[in-house]
């Protein structure tokens, strides 16, 4: 999961970061691959670590710090997704209300890390050097081992089942409310059937005066890259910058035509009339086509985070109800246990190739990157 973790979301912050319109969802996706990378390149290594020695740890700092990490970066990452289903939600189901700005998103994922903190703070405290009697298989024997867990201090005490009842209840609260607004999200577009064609005009037009808004059009350039005039050698800037200055030079040769030809029938004037605004109405749907492809990658990408939590809640909850479940296991068995007691960690691995499954335009900027660098290395 490091292999795959690091350097993938690497590439992801890079790309949304350097190479993509401010957007919302980029917002979203760079506050997603940051809690990420915190995952991969230091939780990651640390629970190694612990199983590594896993009766014979002794430094609680680093457990306590650790523990409290993971639970920071998954309730951020959990509040995080909240308010991308929000965000979709409302350029979807509420297209004519005002939709979230990319600085509301900022707001909201500086939001979610403070409530984050609130709920993982606990984790400083409880956790720590648990004592743990360790049955030696064949023998009358019992060994004493120390790991990293809930403290011996409150093993005996209601405060580890309190923490563990408030963070799963949070868990499904949000996991609830994310299924409820991608429902109705999905119920939306079932009903849109092919993206409002058999709208009245007058809604038409204000949808069309809604698109051209800001927050609406945002969502539609998130499958372009940032034409940045500091990003030099890219084709996709170069043929922008043809189509722009060939509209330029038609546009001005056009005028001169008009200036030139006779005046127009009405039967030609509605014509024409009827092209532009079929032309309109295709640019709109195109929009559209990139937000619901765009909600369909992020609820993926929140699909994953839900159900890499199952696992991890199941061991939880019966390890309160069976303490000594985990001796009675084979080894082949505790492996099993302890990478499900880490299932949570498979969507920080997992989110890099969402993306590149599911846009092409990340997959081009990919490879985009991986040229530039070769060429970069040759040079």
């Amino acid at each position: 999961m490091m292999l795959l973790c690091c350097p993938g979301n690497l590439l992801v912050f890079y790309i949304y970061f350097d190479r993509w319109r401010k957007t919302t969802s980029r917002v979203f996706i760079i506050a997603l691959a940051l809690f990420d990378l915190v995952n991969g390149f230091v939780t990651t290594p640390t629970e190694l670590a612990f199983m590594w020695n896993i009766f014979r740890w002794k430094d609680a700092p680093i457990c306590k710090f650790s523990r409290f990490l993971t639970f920071m970066m998954n309730n951020a990452s959990s509040f995080t997704l909240l308010g991308i289903a929000i965000d979709r939600y409302m350029r979807i189901c509420r297209p004519l209300n005002p939709s979230m700005t990319t600085k509301s998103a900022k707001i909201w994922v500086f939001v979610s890390c403070f409530a984050a903190v609130l709920f993982a703070w606990p984790a400083l405290v409880i956790y720590g050097i648990q004592t743990i009697p360790y049955p030696i298989p064949k023998t009358p024997y019992v060994a004493v081992g120390k790991t990293c867990l809930i403290e011996d201090y409150f093993n005996k005490t209601k405060y580890p089942l309190v923490f563990t009842i408030v963070v799963l209840s949070g868990n499904l609260i949000i996991d609830t409310v994310l299924i409820t607004l991608y429902t109705l999200i999905a119920i939306q577009v079932i009903k849109r059937g092919s993206f409002d064609r058999d709208r009245d005009s007058s809604v038409r037009k204000k949808l069309r005066k809604a698109s051209t808004s800001t927050t609406t059009t945002e969502d539609g350039v998130l499958e372009d890259p940032k034409s940045n005039n500091e990003v030099k050698g890219s084709s996709m800037l170069e043929r922008f910058s043809k189509k722009f200055h060939g509209s330029i030079k038609e546009s001005e040769s056009s005028k001169k035509d008009e200036k030139q030809k006779p005046p127009q029938s009405p039967s030609r004037r509605r014509s024409n009339f009827r092209r532009q605004r079929s032309l309109s109405i295709q640019s709109e749907e195109a929009r559209r086509v990139r937000m619901i492809k765009t909600t369909v990658m992020l609820f993926l990408v929140t699909l994953l985070f839900m159900v890499s939590f199952i696992p991890y809640c199941v061991i939880v909850i019966y390890r309160y109800v069976n303490p000594t479940y985990y001796f009675t296991l084979s080894t082949t068995g505790k492996g099993v246990y302890q990478f499900f007691l880490r299932s949570y960690l498979l969507s920080m691995s997992l989110n890099p190739v969402i993306y590149s499954f599911m846009s092409e335009q990340f997959r081009e900027e990919c490879k985009y990157g991986l040229k530039k660098l070769m060429f970069w290395k040759k040079k």
